[in-house]
């Protein structure tokens, strides 16, 4: 018994020196009843566009779209909160709901509306880095003559499901930095806006 009981300390042990190297997670946003109540966490300003005003929407889920631009409107994004379609998602993008949502989205991308309006995946990528909140894609394409690329990325936070997308006219140097949003956009829907 006693070597059994020894056994189970050294387990016990190693267990925690494992957790002890590994990065300290980021804080769990705090889980809310509405997405109403978690788009109101969404900062005036996000890398560089500032907030437009909140809408109601139903498609595709119940919930809220913030809209984002930047000055004189060249580039443009949204910040949707939804009501999950079943239980609500753990922080993050490895949900199952996150990661149909997300395959939905990236398909309807590539699909395009029209002829003269597809894009075409470039990188996928979990964001922000070090503690995502979103499972994103960037995508390049043309709307008609313009080329422009697009950041689409889906997650869930506060127990809501979120979708977020930048789009712009693709240029060197890029108008705005679509990383610089997503993180903005993250941290401030962990800390309470």
């Amino acid at each position: 018994m006693r070597k059994l009981s020894l056994l189970m300390l050294a387990g016990l042990a190693a267990c925690a020196t494992e957790g002890a190297d590994a990065p300290a997670t980021a804080p769990a946003v705090p889980v809310v009843s509405a997405p109403q109540r978690l788009a109101e966490r969404l900062p005036a300003q996000a890398g560089a566009f500032q907030r437009g005003t909140t809408a109601n929407i139903d498609q595709p889920l119940p919930g809220v779209e913030v809209p984002y631009a930047t000055a004189g409107r060249t580039a443009a994004g949204f910040v949707q909160v939804l009501r999950p379609p079943s239980v609500a998602p753990p922080d993050g993008p490895n949900s199952l709901v996150v990661q149909d949502e997300y395959q939905r989205v990236l398909a309807a991308a590539q699909r395009g509306a029209g002829p003269h309006r597809r894009l075409r995946l470039v990188q996928e990528s979990d964001q922000p880095q070090g503690a995502p909140l979103f499972r994103c894609a960037d995508l390049e394409g043309a709307y008609g003559r313009t080329a422009v690329t697009s950041t689409t990325c889906v997650g869930a936070a506060g127990g809501q499901l979120l979708r977020l997308r930048v789009s712009m006219p693709r240029r060197d140097p890029p108008v705005a930095d679509p990383r610089a949003f997503i993180r903005d956009i993250s941290e401030a829907l962990r800390r309470g806006g």
